[in-house]
């Protein structure tokens, strides 16, 4: 593993019913980006975003030299596929992790999934595929995941997904409420980073 090096990964909800809070969801996150850019280390940022389908809009941006709005991209419309967005989103980085040279894969990896809603337009995996891959990347590879939801019970919907209630928190379908969220998800990636 290399030191000192932090991979982000953020599935995040891009529905419909993000669109009212989609500018509020855009300044929050790039706050997010900003601070991770400042802290010390090398750490690299992925995103993806769900509605009908999944969609990997940030590949690998080294946040050290990578300038651009990483949050661009990022749009609402359409259902929730979350479980194929989640599946999806770690089949590609165990793929990519793999090819990796093992000194330099990153020594911590902070898996967050972003929702304001229940899944409903899942086409290829179910929460028992979602269930099997966070089991297997929390224990043989020391993941980190997150479950952040809104209009939901956060630890229930978590627990179906197989997270105990530690990595899962609630938050407000607003514009402070995202904020806060982005806030916490900072406070995540410290304490993973403290733990190596």
């Amino acid at each position: 593993m290399k030191k000192d090096y932090t991979h982000i990964c953020v599935v995040l909800d891009a529905s419909g019913s993000m669109a009212a809070m989609e500018n509020d969801t855009k300044g929050s996150f790039n706050t997010f980006i900003n601070t991770q850019r400042e802290a010390g280390g090398k750490t690299v940022f992925d995103l993806f975003q769900f509605s009908d389908t999944a969609k990997r809009i940030v590949e690998h941006a080294d946040l050290a030299t990578f300038r651009d709005d990483l949050m661009a991209k990022y749009s609402c419309s359409g259902c929730t596929a979350l479980n194929d967005a989640v599946c999806i989103a770690i089949d590609t980085l165990g793929r990519e992790f793999s090819a990796m040279r093992e000194d330099e894969r990153p020594e911590s990896v902070v898996f967050a999934i972003i929702t304001d809603g229940m899944e409903n337009a899942s086409r290829e995996f179910t929460a028992a595929d979602v269930r099997r891959r966070i089991k297997e990347q929390s224990e043989t590879y020391k993941w980190n995941f997150q479950f952040l939801a809104a209009n939901q019970d956060a630890f229930a919907s978590g627990a179906r997904l197989g997270l105990d209630k530690e990595a899962c928190a609630h938050f407000v379908a607003d514009a402070n409420g995202i904020r806060e969220m982005c806030g916490f998800l900072c406070k995540c990636v410290d304490k993973a980073k403290a733990s190596k």
